[in-house]
């Protein structure tokens, strides 16, 4: 179970580290070309992403209020204000703190943060400034870039985790296909697929004889040596991460059992193909939804195929595709 949370967390770092990166490189290039545009855009967006990792309460400086002369962003709960740049030089620091603006909020406690959105800053947190009117403003800690955020999200707990992904995905207007709202079932194929299936550790007892009565009632007994009995071994680590999703509160596991209903749901209206000929295209269907989802990480064809098999087949017998005889149970009971 270890080893599947790392792989969410890596998953979902991921992929903001890589918005993030896009983001920073985009504002560099548009700087260069005097295009500014997208530096007003990520101003909004590292507000509501500094609010959400450090629990900060920012508003724009300047809305609804008087000017904030160099400063974006204000935090009157926490006594905090910050300047959103893409400019990382010494001079833009050494010029924000002279500004008369910074003599006020000095007088009334405020503390300075800078956010430089586009190059690393680390350099400038080794130096010394003039900070003539004395806010509190320590290079070390106040100065944040794009690594420190990253770093700080790192050691963020899955759920904020999560929350940050989320908001990622909203603001760079992901989903715009049908596979990438319902990926669910792409999540369970890559952590199936990060398990280690050499070797079967999560044994649950089945009702053998309940499951080939199963097979035998909907005609695909000359499947059941090579694809029933090969993979019905990994239930019990195909359970272990749904009973994981259904312990963080999540939908995950109804989701793709729905998923895999449908695509069977498309099959049973075919009257003219066999049961074997059906559930191999559920089989099919499953594997080009994943492919084609978007989100599917770095795993060869071969294993993508043999995990949506388990899957299909653990579907079988959980009852969620073909008709179950009567009194069908597949798990031993005490």
């Amino acid at each position: 179970m270890i080893g599947m949370i790392f792989v969410i967390r890596e998953t979902y770092y991921n992929y903001i580290a890589e918005k993030m990166e896009i983001l920073a490189t985009r504002i560099k290039t548009g700087g260069k070309l005097n295009l500014l545009g997208l530096n007003i855009h990520s101003e909004t967006f590292f507000r509501d992403l500094l609010n959400l990792i450090y629990s900060y309460y920012l508003k724009p400086a300047n809305v609804g209020t008087a000017n904030y002369e160099a400063i974006d962003l204000v935090d009157s709960d926490n006594k905090l204000v910050v300047q959103v740049t893409a400019t990382a030089t010494t001079t833009k620091i050494n010029d924000t703190l002279k500004k008369d603006k910074i003599k006020e909020l000095a007088e009334s406690e405020y503390n300075l943060k800078f956010v430089f959105i586009s190059d690393h800053a680390d350099n400038l947190r080794k130096k010394t400034y003039n900070n003539i009117h004395n806010i509190k403003f320590e290079p070390s800690i106040d100065i944040i870039d794009k690594v420190s955020i990253l770093e700080t999200i790192l050691q963020l707990e899955i759920g904020p985790l999560v929350d940050v992904y989320d908001f990622t995905k909203k603001e760079f207007g992901e989903n715009p296909s049908t596979s990438n709202l319902n990926s669910n079932l792409v999540s369970i194929i890559n952590y199936l697929a990060s398990e280690d299936l050499n070797e079967v550790k999560h044994v649950i007892e089945l009702n053998d004889y309940g499951i080939e009565e199963k097979i035998e009632y909907n005609e695909l007994l000359d499947i059941k040596e090579s694809t029933f009995d090969e993979y019905k071994i990994y239930y019990g680590t195909l359970d272990r991460i749904y009973q994981e999703f259904i312990r963080q509160g999540t939908n995950k596991t109804v989701s793709v059992f729905n998923k895999i209903t449908s695509f069977y749901e498309k099959e049973i209206i075919s009257k003219d193909l066999s049961n074997i000929e059906k559930f191999f295209n559920i089989i099919g269907r499953v594997q080009d939804y994943v492919i084609n989802s978007g989100y599917l990480n770095n795993i060869p064809e071969e294993e993508i195929e043999m995990c949506v098999r388990i899957i299909v087949v653990d579907a079988f017998i959980r009852c969620k595709i073909f008709k179950n005889p009567r009194g069908y149970t597949h798990v031993v009971t005490e």
